[in-house]
């Protein structure tokens, strides 16, 4: 950023771009950007994805999104959301073979007779 930060706010914004360059390659210029992006708009929010970063300020729709693209450096994660008052970094799921989810092929059958029990039991309680 092209100046040392002055007040609180102004170093959490400046520690939240450094943190933003360890997973991200951006530029000099691009990173001013973002830190001069976040000052002008106090509500504004950065999403990050694999393939770059979208700058938007939530409840404003004459203030346009812009995208930077700018490589995710970190392949431990998804992406991540950066405001003013928080940062957020979305992990890398990878399921495994053996994790079903929660799901079995047998699990539907046994599911749907208590759901036809519960009902008939419903219906004679009517």
């Amino acid at each position: 950023m092209n100046k040392e930060p002055e007040t609180y706010e102004e170093l959490i914004r400046y520690k939240r771009c450094v943190d933003l360059t360890k997973n991200y390659e951006l530029s000099q210029q691009e990173l001013n950007y973002i830190y001069n992006f976040l000052a002008t708009y106090p509500k504004a929010s950065i999403r990050g994805n694999m393939d770059g970063l979208t700058l938007t300020v939530p409840y404003h729709p004459e203030i346009k999104p812009v995208v930077i693209n700018a490589k995710c450096l970190n392949s431990d994660i998804d992406g991540l959301i950066l405001t003013n008052s928080n940062l957020t970094i979305i992990p890398h799921y990878t399921s495994s073979s053996s994790d079903s989810g929660g799901w079995s092929s047998g699990g539907g059958s046994s599911n749907n007779n208590n759901n036809n029990n519960n009902n008939n039991n419903n219906n004679n309680n009517r």
